[in-house]
């Protein structure tokens, strides 16, 4: 069963594709918002390690008395940084709900494959999380953690909300381009999760990264999971697009979700590790950013 978009303007605005794009760019837009004012991003943005930075505590510009203790209060409503794991398991729980309620046996092949690597990806992330797991006490902000798993229930949505039954508009070439790719940036994601964790094992600490995977990278981890939505939002392409407009949303959600935090993982680098060595690296794009 496709849902169609109903023929008059309120409706169409209404339809659950234009509120999960919706959703995605206002989530986006709110992180800009949170980065771009100190008062925010100081008590809300960082997390883990990147919390006990000093960029990441700096000093608020003054703010009344009663926003001020709002905001402070606000800040200490934390769950545990591991809590990352719960986002991985509902991505699991709603891949196989949604197997079951759209029949995946019976539906096209693409809607199959499109399943199966968003299935993929949350397994995977659910085994790392589970093996790759420091014993760090560090927490994160609640609001992190609720807004995690709205995007994985709704990112599981998304792969066929635009028509489950469309048959996909991308020739077999494509298609055999962009599967390999996505399996590819799975494996280097997954090895440099690797990495990371071995890294902090055998030095009972963090260390500047020197993996040879986009060596001039920070986040190459970041790299990966934005360019795993962004191709699947090209194999989820119903009829008549070349892209599932509402993934590709959420790619955007992804690609500043991650940016923003890539913008504090170099900042954090550079305090630990001194900006002669950290300095020249990109943070996510090569050569770029």
């Amino acid at each position: 069963m496709a849902l169609s978009v109903p023929g008059s303007q309120s409706d169409a605005l209404l339809h659950p594709a234009v509120l999960l794009r919706a959703f995605y760019l206002a989530a986006s837009l709110l992180i800009v918002v949170i980065h771009t004012v100190p008062a925010l991003r100081c008590r809300f943005l960082a997390y883990g390690s990147r919390a006990t930075s000093p960029s990441a505590q700096e000093p608020a510009p003054r703010q009344p008395a009663a926003v001020t203790q709002l905001l402070d209060y606000a800040a200490t409503i934390q769950v545990p940084h591991n809590y990352f794991t719960h986002f991985y398991v509902l991505s699991v729980a709603c891949s196989l709900f949604w197997a079951w309620q759209l029949r995946i046996w019976d539906a096209s092949a693409q809607l199959q494959v499109v399943w199966a690597l968003m299935l993929l990806q949350g397994v995977r992330r659910v085994l790392e999380s589970s093996v790759f797991t420091s014993t760090s006490k560090s927490k994160m902000w609640f609001a992190h953690w609720l807004l995690g798993l709205v995007f994985y229930f709704t990112i599981n949505i998304a792969i066929w909300i635009e028509g489950e039954d469309s048959a996909s508009v991308l020739a077999d070439r494509e298609t055999k381009i962009l599967v390999p790719a996505i399996l590819t940036a799975h494996a280097l994601q997954h090895s440099y999760h690797a990495y990371l964790y071995e890294l902090r094992a055998e030095n009972k600490g963090y260390r500047l990264p020197t993996h040879p995977i986009f060596s001039n990278l920070l986040c190459p981890h970041y790299t990966c999971e934005t360019a795993i939505y962004l191709l699947l939002s090209f194999l989820a392409a119903p009829s008549g697009q070349i892209v599932n407009w509402t993934l590709f949303c959420a790619t955007v959600f992804v690609a500043v979700n991650l940016g923003v935090t890539a913008i504090g993982t170099k900042e954090w680098y550079m305090e630990k590790f001194g900006k002669d060595k950290v300095g020249p690296r990109k943070r996510m794009v090569p050569g770029i950013w």
